[in-house]
């Protein structure tokens, strides 16, 4: 009597425990989009920010994006291109 109750609830204990890790809703956005987004969020400066200063000084935001248009080489930080988008005309 004990082996059969026993079965059961190996059976029954493997039947739920498997709906436990199925992931059953994803969060709508491409690897894509997300990167486009953080590429974004680092042009803006408000990307990286240190734990203990959220949301980030004015200070650090200019000093992220005087880094990110070092790094990057571009004259306005702020005007990133984002995947999807076209690149804006050049001032004549």
């Amino acid at each position: 009597m004990k082996l059969p109750g026993a079965i059961a609830v190996a059976a029954l204990s493997l039947t739920f425990g498997a709906h436990a890790f199925a992931q059953t809703s994803t969060s709508g956005l491409t690897r894509a989009q997300v990167m486009a987004q953080l590429q974004q969020a680092q042009a803006e400066g408000t990307v990286p920010t240190h734990d203990d200063d959220y949301p980030p000084t004015a200070a650090e935001v200019a000093r992220n994006r005087e880094l990110y248009a070092l790094e990057h080489g571009t004259q306005d930080a702020g005007a990133v291109r984002t995947a999807g988008t076209p690149a804006p005309a050049p001032a004549l």
